[in-house]
């Protein structure tokens, strides 16, 4: 398929879903078992750059990776390294989450099925139902990525033991189920954000696996667009309007702010001191 081809292609496709997309939740086993889908089956996500006029697909990409899979099917291998990140919806197939370029040289290439991983992002529905259901009027939060998967001191958990189609593979800083329990303690709700795709089930239940709860889950906040901007102003919006009260944590810092103070409280996390976990809580004990 040419680039003009495929152009025309990528228009049909979002003119034929525009107003129509609907994300809805795969169930776990969905999740588990569902491991790859026809090209006809995965469908752009019109808020991905990949679909944006002013952006749009970058060919010299797609060709790089049509060469790679023309050249891995005549060897005889799986032209796919990794699997597309995808989100189901209705009324049917998946939206791609991340791998255009890849969805667009698989067509190119010929190739008619695409090994996919889905994955249940958090929506706006979903942060309102978690405000709602939460009666605390304070909330601490984390960064998944740099903070909580991440160590300067190389020092983690011990991985909690998987079961057959459980496996969980991110490391998770030493000290961060005490300091789970240690906000719930003092009536905080516990949120955790990524820029990542992870499901959200995914995160509950790996957190599960450490005797923990998280009371807020945001993933594939990455995905900042001008189509998103007013559903991240109602967020905003309603996380202010829930909590009184917000603490920020990261590896070298914590900021407290406080609704109506006008200002906030900022505090140092020593890298050369004791424990993250232990200096975060001896800090907290002389402010909370």
């Amino acid at each position: 398929m040419a680039d003009t081809g495929f152009m025309g292609y990528l228009k049909s496709e979002l003119e034929k879903y525009s107003g129509v997309y609907v994300p809805v939740k795969a169930s776990w086993a969905e999740c588990l078992v569902t491991t790859s889908a026809k090209t006809s089956q995965l469908h752009p996500n019109p808020s991905d750059e990949f679909c944006i006029d002013k952006v749009g697909p970058s060919f010299r990409i797609i060709d790089e990776y049509s060469r790679k899979f023309r050249e891995a099917m005549a060897r005889g291998e799986q032209p796919f390294e990794e699997p597309l990140e995808v989100e189901k919806v209705r009324p049917d197939g998946y939206m791609i989450l991340n791998g255009h370029h890849r969805w667009a040289a698989a067509i190119v290439s010929g190739i008619d099925k695409i090994p996919i991983k889905i994955v249940n992002i958090t929506q706006l529905s979903d942060i309102v139902n978690m405000l709602n259901k939460s009666v605390r009027t304070k909330r601490v939060t984390f960064d998944l990525d740099e903070v909580i998967f991440e160590s300067d001191d190389g020092t983690f958990e011990e991985a909690p033991k998987s079961v057959i189609g459980e496996d969980f593979p991110e490391k998770v800083r030493l000290g961060v189920p005490a300091l789970f329990h240690y906000f719930h303690k003092n009536d905080y709700d516990v949120w955790v954000f990524s820029s990542k795709y992870y499901s959200m089930d995914y995160i509950q239940k790996l957190f599960k696996k450490y005797s923990v709860d998280v009371d807020g889950i945001v993933t594939g906040t990455a995905r900042k667009t001008a189509s998103d901007k007013d559903s991240k102003k109602q967020i905003e919006q309603m996380i202010e309007k829930k909590y009184e009260e917000t603490i920020t944590i990261d590896n070298e810092m914590i900021v407290r702010t406080v609704r109506g103070a006008g200002d906030f409280d900022q505090f140092q996390i020593e890298k050369q001191g004791p424990k993250w976990s232990v200096q975060v809580m001896k800090i907290l004990d002389e402010v909370i």
